[in-house]
């Protein structure tokens, strides 16, 4: 089912690491990168940024005139062999009790697939003026620039054993710390009998799009294009694959977190009173304080957000006073009616703000801020932000039952902590 293929990364070459460090190279994925962090990394003249923001007053051509001259100074490199490559990730969360974890995944190509097919599988909606975007800076590359985080089941950890063992010193690609001290590490894999082990044991698997769905679905896009151009040959082309970093659901750094919403810009009657206004649907909690709330949202009850008004000065929790509102609105065959995500953007965005699915996605109204931040102190410094609903994070089983009723999470349901960052190897189709 999921098929796997090494290759022959590009990545930046030792004389340019030596120099400079290949933490000053390497970037978020594009979609985290804020415009205080965009400016700081722009500092550094060859820092992948440069390449994957893409569009410039130059257009996207830019980018991969910036890609084929770095190859051409010999400041990114291609590697000698078609490898698989091993990208462990390790992490403490601040003010979470459960100590280092150690996240691993494996880099490889894996063949495309259309949804219908359920071998790879997406689990949230996405908003189609991204895919645009990452569909033109693909034409201009031709390359897999950023990676997409998928997730699978190895139940024995016979995948993980196999990458386990090839973390061995003389394999060592890269090493560095990040900005939230993650510590990122980068191997090769380049045995074929341990590379052929790997593709027979993810043959049967079935992937889930962890991470990337925009990215997935630029890829498939530009397959089309491709492959209509060429008169859809029954041989592979280069863009039937891309390149993806597979987590095993059972790898024990495998983490979510939640992905809080921060409102600005509505007219002042539209939030004025928000608790009041949340009682016909939500048994409203407040607080004195911030801190009341959060130790309260630590064992609140099913249904339940966490509500800072800004306006009011006012902290509070507001929690479903009957679910079976939830099954009249999206249905009982909605396997994901119940999600605070959903119970949010259905109720609160819809019915009380008056926020519908177009002027949600458009990022004039809503904010999303991951999970690690501070997100009362930001509201506190941005004057912009009216509400924040503190949300919760969402469970790896609730994930898995919505992908196997192949119906989508609302967007920013879930974030998969810490992310896969950009330009430590990439892949490029000729």
């Amino acid at each position: 089912m999921a098929v796997l293929k090494p290759f022959q990364g590009y990545f930046y070459g030792r004389k340019i690491v030596e120099e400079k460090g290949i933490g000053c190279l390497v970037a978020p994925p594009y979609d985290v990168i804020s415009e205080k962090e965009k400016a700081r990394l722009k500092e550094e003249p060859y820092n992948f940024v440069h390449i994957i923001l893409g569009k410039t007053e130059e257009g996207y051509e830019k980018a991969a005139q910036t890609l084929r001259q770095w190859i051409e100074e010999g400041i990114i490199e291609q590697d000698s062999v078609p490898c698989f490559y091993v990208y462990e990730q390790e992490f403490r969360l601040k003010n979470h009790h459960s100590g280092l974890k150690k996240r691993t995944g494996l880099v490889a190509l894996v063949r495309l697939e259309e949804f219908e097919k359920k071998i790879i599988f997406p689990h949230e909606r996405t908003m189609p003026k991204y895919s645009w975007d990452r569909l033109e800076l693909l034409r201009a590359t031709r390359a897999n620039l950023e990676q997409i985080f998928g997730i699978y089941h190895d139940h024995r950890g016979f995948i993980d054993d196999i990458l386990e063992q090839a973390k061995i010193p003389e394999e060592k690609l890269f090493e560095f710390v990040d900005n939230r001290e993650v510590v990122h590490r980068l191997f090769r894999l380049s045995d074929p009998a341990k590379i052929e082990q790997i593709r027979r044991a993810m043959n049967p698997r079935t992937i889930i799009i962890a991470d990337g769905h925009h990215r997935y679905e630029t890829c498939l896009m530009y397959r089309r294009e491709v492959r209509e151009c060429l008169g859809d040959p029954l041989e592979e082309t280069p863009e039937d694959y891309t390149m993806m970093t597979l987590v095993s659901i059972q790898n024990p750094g495998l983490l979510i977190l939640p992905t809080h919403r921060l409102v600005k810009n509505l007219p002042p009657e539209r939030v004025d009173k928000f608790f009041e206004r949340c009682e016909p649907y939500f048994q409203v909690t407040l607080f004195p304080d911030e801190k009341s709330m959060e130790k309260y949202l630590r064992h609140a009850p099913p249904y339940t957000i966490g509500v800072y008004d800004k306006e009011e000065e006012k902290w509070g929790a507001i929690t479903l006073r009957d679910p079976r509102i939830m099954d009249e609105r999206l249905g009982v065959a909605n396997v994901n009616r119940y999600l605070d995500t959903a119970i949010l953007h259905e109720l609160v965005f819809k019915e009380i703000l008056n926020l519908d699915e177009e002027a949600q996605g458009k990022g004039e109204y809503i904010d999303y801020l991951r999970g690690t931040k501070d997100v009362f102190s930001i509201a506190r410094e941005e004057n912009q932000y009216q509400l924040v609903f503190v949300m919760c994070p969402t469970p790896m089983e609730l994930v898995e039952k919505a992908v196997t009723s192949l119906q989508r999470m609302p967007q920013k349901s879930t974030y998969f902590y810490p992310k896969v960052w950009s330009g430590l190897v990439m892949r490029l189709f000729s």
